[in-house]
């Protein structure tokens, strides 16, 4: 008996929080503003991040930072409407900056941003408190690159480097008292990138990205407050886990046309390269689980417009991105659900060279239902509200 309740507490703790709805769409205020399209603009030094190949083109320094704040709120219901319980989560900050240089034919530079990151916090005693407490994940990715242009085609390649820190807490029932596991894991990884951008014309600009994969292996401490009878079986350990950061594909156009610019973007990423979570702990009495995810590959759109008048310019756009995760794999950790959101931002510029940016955002997880066998009947829905500032500078 012994046995299975600890097959089932260190199961709840083997659950980590890789999903599609902690991949952050969000890098500059730039782009943010038009629904996080961006994979075919030149104009702007969040190409570093976009789309480096668009650089190439003689246009100098180009350095920008933005910093965003997010406050997600989920909330998970029973499916007999018995209970209701929401994420008590608090503002994130997720940094970015683009820096580069570009003479004659040549460009290089860097992107520093967080790809995958959120935080996801249920109250310490709700319904499946067994099962998901806080999973709090954050990737920051440093990606420098080169590249060169051939009269209108330019090219691009370079690397990643991504430093992730995963954590997790979730609560163990032992029937009569309670108990929990903490887990605070850190990893690291590198991928490469490629990206074309061909200006067809002086009004009309296409780009391609490719993002590889990044495995990422996590290890760290694992501290679980147990009753003594249990304290042989669950000591407190180090204990790893491996992650697979999905490779993505982006699409982008750009089209002007006077004070009117309008851009778009497809997305393609390749969730199903994660195919199982595996926690494997230190101390052989506490048995490695195994997580088999069955998540599916997305095709996400993202589009917005822009208009321009003397030092000001005015944005909007939305998007879609649909849920990776299937129902019978929905549970607490990654409440995961399609999500819909509609933007807005503005840019002054204020001085030769320089711009200020700033842009809101409201998205909505739209709700499903769970028709997973191993977690408690429920439905998942919730909203979230974005608000960021950036700086730009080009000479």
């Amino acid at each position: 008996m012994k046995r299975v309740i600890l097959i089932t507490l260190v199961g709840a703790a083997s659950t980590t929080a890789h999903a599609g709805g902690l991949a952050v769409g969000d890098q500059n205020a730039v782009s943010a503003a038009t629904g996080g399209a961006g994979a075919a603009r030149a104009d702007d030094p969040g190409a570093a991040w976009h789309d480096p190949a668009a650089l190439a083109d003689n246009g100098g320094w180009r350095v920008g930072i933005s910093l965003a704040l997010a406050r997600p709120s989920l909330e998970a219901r029973a499916m007999d409407g018995s209970w209701s319980a929401s994420t008590t989560s608090g503002w994130s900050t997720p940094p970015h900056l683009d820096a580069s240089y570009a003479h004659d034919h040549w460009a290089a530079g860097l992107a520093v941003g967080v790809p995958f990151g959120g935080d996801i916090t249920w109250p310490t005693m709700w319904e499946g408190s067994s099962q998901a407490i806080q999973t709090n994940l954050m990737v920051i990715r440093t990606a420098p690159f080169v590249a060169y242009s051939f009269g209108p085609v330019r090219v691009a390649a370079g690397m990643h480097f991504d430093a992730g820190r995963l954590q997790l807490e979730r609560g163990l029932d032992f029937i009569d008292t309670q108990g929990d596991v903490k887990l605070d894991l850190t990893g690291h990884g590198i991928g490469a990138d490629a990206s074309a951008y061909y200006q067809a014309r002086p009004d009309l600009a296409f780009g391609l990205t490719y993002r590889g994969r990044t495995h990422l292996t996590f290890s760290g401490p694992a501290n679980f407050t147990t009753p003594d009878a249990f304290s042989d079986k669950t000591p407190d350990q180090d204990a790893s886990t491996k992650m697979t950061l999905p490779d993505t594909v982006t699409l982008g156009a750009h089209w002007t046309r006077g004070a009117i610019a309008v851009v778009g973007d497809v997305e393609y990423t390749r969730w199903s390269a994660h195919e199982q979570t595996v926690v494997a702990f230190t101390e052989p009495q506490t048995p490695n689980q195994t997580e088999v995810d069955q998540w599916h590959d997305t095709f996400s759109l993202r589009a917005g417009g822009e208009w321009t008048r003397d030092q000001l310019t005015v944005r909007g756009g939305a998007y879609f991105d649909p849920t990776p995760v299937p129902a019978e794999h929905l549970v607490p950790t990654s409440p995961d659900a399609s999500r819909l959101g509609l933007t807005a931002g503005a840019s002054w510029r204020f001085a030769a060279g320089w711009a200020a940016d700033v842009f809101g955002e409201r998205m909505w997880l739209l709700r499903r239902e769970t028709t997973s066998t191993d977690t408690m009947p429920a439905t998942y829905g919730g909203t979230a509200i974005i608000v960021g500032a950036g700086l730009r500078f080009s000479r």
